[in-house]
């Protein structure tokens, strides 16, 4: 038996945030994470130049207003950038006919995290006590008498107890009901409300294209595109810094029911094909590529995730705080945010918000 003062469920952003603040605390804990990797739906992976370098295959922006994310990146000592975006936008309406050019007259400013948003995930993990950390721990169960919570985890086929006074979901709300027994505890009111949040971008896929050079800066353009022709519907400069890491990546617009009708090699020829087409045959030269599928992944989206059309998050946690402190039993995940939920500064609100009731 494993006791500490609080069990986090969940390594992603929020749940490895949550365990930054209360270990500075000083208030003990214990991280299960599922994945053999922290970071949930944060996901990044290496430029052909430089390991330290990554591509972001789950959240890629931030943005000026979003003051928590940028206190976060400053109290780590990570730096952010601008996203590119000068130079002229592609439109691609037909299959058969060349893609039309607009002047961009510029946007509302985004950042990214210098290096890849993968810094973020490493630069936490690094400020945790490493005994605090389990990755491959699948919770199953989570049982509660009047003082205490009673979590059973899978680790390599063996089943793991752990205790705590508290306990700090940092899952998705669908997920929650799909992999604890937590929902014995919980009211009708809210079983019915986590079931109906759909987990935000679970039914997306990303795919990145890695080059030596940024080709289409130099064509005066800013590796924006927006195609009606597809598999990719929107297209960005994917550069994992200012001046190196340079990569293009879109989102997905085949629908999951589609996309599993395609191997991932596919896929990745139908966009690779799609960049020629838009950007010309220096596209073509991809030194590497991603592809990404989070509807796939069984850790992040449900089955009722992947057959809905994707709607933003939004759960009134507030009406149910009395019902949740009662047990002790805290949610953090983006989607519970009150603001700004489902994106990366939602994730850091909702778990600031829990955490007022341990008096941080």
């Amino acid at each position: 038996m494993n006791i500490t003062e609080v069990i986090i469920i969940g390594g992603g952003i929020s749940g490895l945030y949550t365990a930054f603040k209360l270990q500075q605390a000083n208030i003990s804990y214990l991280l299960l994470e599922a994945k053999p990797v922290f970071g949930g739906r944060i996901e990044g992976l290496p430029t052909i130049h430089n390991s330290e370098l990554t591509v972001d295959l789950g959240p890629t922006w931030f943005w000026p207003h979003q003051k928590k994310i940028k206190q976060l990146l400053t109290r780590l000592e990570l730096e952010w950038f601008e996203q590119f975006s000068k130079g002229d936008i592609l439109y691609q309406a037909d299959p058969a006919g060349k893609p039309s050019r607009t002047y961009n007259p510029g946007a509302m400013n985004s950042f990214r995290v210098a290096g890849g948003m993968q810094k973020l995930i490493s630069a936490l993990t690094g400020q945790l006590g490493q005994t605090n950390l389990k990755t491959e721990h699948c919770a199953t169960a989570a049982l509660k008498d009047e003082n205490r919570w009673l979590i059973s985890a899978l680790h390599q086929s063996q089943e793991y107890t752990f205790e705590a006074k508290q306990l700090i979901l940092a899952l998705p709300p669908r997920l929650i009901l799909k992999y604890l027994t937590a929902d014995k505890y919980l009211s009708g009111d809210l079983i019915k409300a986590l079931q109906s949040q759909q987990t935000w971008m679970s039914g997306q896929a990303k795919f990145v294209a890695i080059y030596n050079k940024p080709f289409w800066r130099e064509n005066g353009l800013a590796g924006q595109a927006f195609s009606r022709v597809g598999p990719m519907v929107e297209i960005h400069d994917g550069s994992s810094a200012e001046d190196s890491g340079f990569a293009l990546f879109g989102f997905i617009g085949l629908p999951p029911s589609i996309r599993v009708q395609f191997t991932a090699e596919q896929l990745k020829d139908q966009c690779i094909k799609q960049l020629g087409d838009l950007f010309g045959s220096g596209a073509l030269d991809v030194k590497a590529s991603y592809l990404k599928d989070w509807a796939q992944d069984r850790w992040v989206a449900t089955e009722q995730d992947i057959v809905e059309s994707p709607r933003h998050a939004e759960f009134d946690l507030e009406q149910y705080r009395n019902e949740l402190e009662l047990l002790r039993l805290h949610l953090v995940a983006s989607e519970f945010a009150p603001s700004e939920a489902g994106y990366l500064e939602g994730a850091l609100s909702a778990a600031d918000l829990a955490l007022h009731t341990f008096k941080i």
